[in-house]
């Protein structure tokens, strides 16, 4: 189809170029040597002779549309060395008179010639009524090539053989051959270039019967060591010597594994295998009469299956890492356990489950599921058991010697470690095997530190090696530190190293015998050092004299806000709003007042019942307060333009009253005595002047609380302690002389009335 369809180019060209070309005729010719149909690689020419006798015509050779050449005259001719196009359209044009026409034009085809089909054969399914035959036909020939197949009828008799040609593409019928006969089979094929056939076969066509494919039943897998997983196939053949193969691989591997079958039962085909647990296996089987000549079937659907899980059939590779040791003769170990292998672990590993190994047993020590586990190995434990577990049992335990022989001939170390870069990602280590010994060497350990950059932190690693290699590689760009162990049924050699002195890596990655006593120093000194300290601070904290240097040091390097008293009460609005009016008596105020007191009427007492003034000797001086209760009330404003209609109210006692103290003008007038009277209210700023003076509105203060007690005054003029005691169970009552109210209602008077003060301050001395 493909050659057709090519050869229908050049009418397609023609009626593209020239109207009225399905009537063409050639007006010369062209043509091809060494033929129209050459092998590619080939040397061809090209020619065109033009009829159309213009008197000087010039011809176009064009090659698949493209000019390629174009020369006065009649006649021409084109030369192409090693010509490489399967296929191409060759057209000729005249140009006569100013005009392109169309001379004539032909097609170019090159190829190879057919190679003898290999690979022949031939099957009948069973139950069909076609043979089918199936061969390679070799490499593309780029040309039309037609395969025929060719069955000669085999007899004595020469004239009763009989020769039948089927083309490719057409079934082969058993009606027409005769079934009891032997057959000779070949494929031939036939191009432009030439013809080959392949090599006959004999056979007879009961042999050809290919048995109906078996049916895959399932798998099932025993628990016994090894496990052996058995296929089962149910058979769907009606023939008998029937033979039959199974393929087995692992899902995502390349790799198949077959088996021959070589009786099957009426059952079907069975196989047995021991394949690796909690693996995804595919299978696939196909069958085949008993005869070495018939063919086999093809391959059946692939039929999956997992293997279930089975105890770990290897012990973990382990290394540890020692730590410090404690005076009770412990040591803190790190274990480090290297992940089984898959066919190793032979499911998932839940976990590993780590012992001490002693005179008195084992002793387990760590359950994990990582790779690492720090245990406290107890005194006297010879080594460590590290086994793996998943959901079916636990691996056999790796064991791992804590003891180091004290001579070097117990167990002996492996010699002459060297460290070569080989190449820029990986290190050459090598050794020499230790010195034969009376212990068995089971393998080397091999530790390294690495950084994998410039300025980064190294990292540790190992690995375990097996006896009889005498070198490794590890990855890395620069040659890192190593130690090389040599591991022995009862202990572990010393470590050789290179390119640094054999010693103990970093993080206690040997294990030493530690002696206990070398430890007492190490404790007694940290003792002692304990003890020390406490001393210091017991002497610190009851000696005052050294508290109070330690109290002024601290004090002196602290910053000085941190000292001061917040908040300052004098930068406050209120108490500068209060300090700006003159015709208040104090100038300052200390502190806020709360709240408002509760009520109560107000008895005046007859002058007769009135307690005595005191004497005029309390004016030389006030002796110091005593400590007053802290329920003392004041009003709740100290506005000036509030006091004269204020009514002194006695205190229920109530803490929330306010409190009122310490109230002092920053200059103290002449006949106004200040003191503090124990208010709650912290006292914010000191006062000024030598001898404490006592207030004014601090007598007030006091009289409002009838259940405060006056401070007495130390020396002669004290001033008396009284308490006036209202009759009968009724509401307690306080009573005002008429000297106290003539100067709260002075102090609300005009700044022009505040002649009549000092007076006013006299009279109330003399009251209080």
């Amino acid at each position: 189809m493909a050659g057709a369809g090519q050869a229908l180019v050049l009418p397609v060209l023609l009626c593209c170029l020239c109207p009225g070309a399905a009537n063409f005729e050639c007006k010369g010719r062209v043509w091809i040597e060494p033929a129209p149909v050459v092998r590619l690689g080939s040397d061809i020419s090209i020619g065109c002779q033009s009829w159309l006798g213009c008197p000087s015509p010039q011809l176009f050779i064009l090659l698949n549309y493209s000019t390629r050449l174009a020369l006065p005259g009649g006649a021409v001719r084109l030369g192409l060395r090693r010509f490489q196009m399967p296929f191409a359209t060759v057209t000729c044009f005249s140009r006569c008179a100013q005009r392109d026409r169309l001379v004539c034009g032909t097609e170019l085809r090159a190829g190879y010639p057919p190679d003898p089909p290999a690979n022949l054969s031939c099957a009948i399914a069973e139950g069909s009524e076609l043979l089918e035959c199936g061969w390679e036909p070799g490499r593309v020939t780029h040309l039309p090539t037609r395969h025929s197949l060719h069955l000669r009828r085999l007899s004595e008799d020469e004239d009763d053989e009989e020769e039948k040609t089927f083309p490719a593409d057409s079934p082969v019928l058993l009606r027409e051959l005769h079934n009891g006969s032997q057959y000779s089979v070949w494929v031939q094929a036939s191009n432009a270039l030439g013809t080959a056939r392949s090599a006959p076969q004999q056979f007879s066509l009961q042999e050809l019967v290919v048995p109906a494919l078996p049916l895959a039943i399932g798998a099932e897998t025993t628990d016994t060591s090894p496990a052996r997983t058995t296929t089962r196939w149910r058979s769907r053949t009606r023939l008998r010597d029937v033979h039959c193969q199974e393929r087995h691989r692992a899902t995502g591997t390349p790799t198949w594994h077959v088996e021959l079958c070589d009786k099957v039962t009426q059952e079907g085909p069975r196989w047995q295998h021991e394949l690796q647990s909690d693996t995804e296996f595919v299978f696939q089987a196909r069958c085949r009469l008993g005869s070495a000549h018939s063919p086999w079937s093809a391959w059946s659907p692939p039929f999956l299956y997992r293997t279930p899980e089975a105890a770990p059939a290897a012990a973990p590779a382990v290394w540890r890492r020692l730590g410090r040791a404690l005076p009770n003769g412990s040591h803190e170990v790190t274990v480090l356990i290297k992940p089984l292998a898959a066919r190793d672990a032979r499911g998932r590993i839940l976990g590993y489950a780590v012992s001490a190994e002693s005179a008195a047993g084992a002793r387990p020590l760590c359950l994990t599921s990582g790779t690492e586990c720090t245990v406290l190995v107890p005194p006297g434990a010879r080594s460590l058991l590290v086994t793996a577990r998943n959901s079916k049992g636990a691996s056999r335990p790796a064991s791992i010697p804590l003891t180091r022989a004290a001579a070097q001939e117990e167990f002996p170390a492996p010699e002459a470690v060297e460290v070569q870069p080989e190449q820029q990602s990986r290190v050459l280590v090598q050794w020499q095997p230790p010195q034969p010994s009376q212990n068995p060497l089971l393998w080397f350990i091999l530790e390294w530190l690495s950084s994998p950059q410039p300025g980064q932190q190294e990292q540790y690693s190992w690995e375990r090696i097996p006896h009889h290699q005498t070198h490794t590689y590890i990855p890395g760009a620069a040659p890192p530190r190593v130690w090389l162990y040599a591991v022995y049924p009862g202990g572990i050699s010393a470590p050789r190293s290179s390119p640094a002195p054999a010693e103990e890596p970093l993080l206690g990655s040997t294990y030493s015998e530690m002696s206990q006593d070398g430890d007492i120093p190490v404790l007694l000194g940290l003792s002692l050092s304990l003890v020390g300290s406490s001393i210091l601070f017991a002497v610190v904290m009851f000696k005052k004299s050294v508290r109070k240097r330690v109290k002024a040091t601290l004090v002196s390097l602290l910053p000085a806000w941190m000292s001061e008293d917040f908040p300052h009460m004098e930068n406050s609005t209120v108490v500068k709003s209060l300090q700006d009016k003159a015709d208040f008596p104090s100038a300052s105020l200390q502190e806020p007042f709360l709240a408002d007191p509760a009520l109560t009427d107000i008895q005046e007492v007859p002058a007769q019942e009135r307690p005595q003034s005191p004497g005029t000797a309390a004016r030389a001086g006030v002796a110091e307060p005593r400590e007053v209760p802290r329920s003392v009330v004041a009003p709740r404003t100290a506005v000036p333009g509030w006091l004269g209609a204020y009514k002194p109210q006695l205190s229920d006692g109530n803490a929330l009253g306010y409190v009122a103290a310490g109230i002092c003008p920053a200059q103290p007038e002449p006949g106004i005595l200040c003191q503090d009277y124990s208010s709650p209210v912290p006292q914010l700023w000191e006062l000024h002047g030598g001898t404490p003076q006592l207030c004014l509105l601090d007598k007030i203060n006091l009289v409002l609380n009838s259940s405060l007690e006056f401070p007495g005054q130390a020396g002669h003029g004290s001033i008396p302690e009284q308490r006036w005691e209202p009759p009968g169970d009724g509401p307690e009552q306080m009573l005002v002389p008429e000297e106290l109210l003539s100067c709260l209602r002075a102090t609300n008077r005009d700044p022009a009335s505040r002649r009549a003060w000092q007076g006013c301050s006299d009279s109330c001395w003399d009251w209080g």
